[in-house]
């Protein structure tokens, strides 16, 4: 839907089978390694802030957060 966020994550180097997926410190997403990318459709509009890790799943090794803003307006 046009004007709803949605927020693309790649990453490369795990070596588990699986990802979890941070939004805001929580766990939104379990996602296959392979392909290594995934696409969080928040479905709010407007501004936002949203940081976002992933881990090596069940693990907490992980990435560096990131922070993801949108302005809205």
């Amino acid at each position: 839907m046009q004007g709803q966020q949605t927020v693309d994550l790649s990453w490369n180097g795990a070596t588990s089978n699986n990802i979890d997926i941070y939004r805001n410190g929580v766990l939104i997403a379990t996602v296959p390694n392979i392909p290594g990318f995934y696409t969080d459709h928040i479905g709010v509009r407007g501004k936002g802030t949203y940081t976002y890790k992933v881990c090596q799943a069940g693990t907490q090794n992980c990435s560096n957060q990131v922070t993801v803003r949108f302005g809205g307006g």
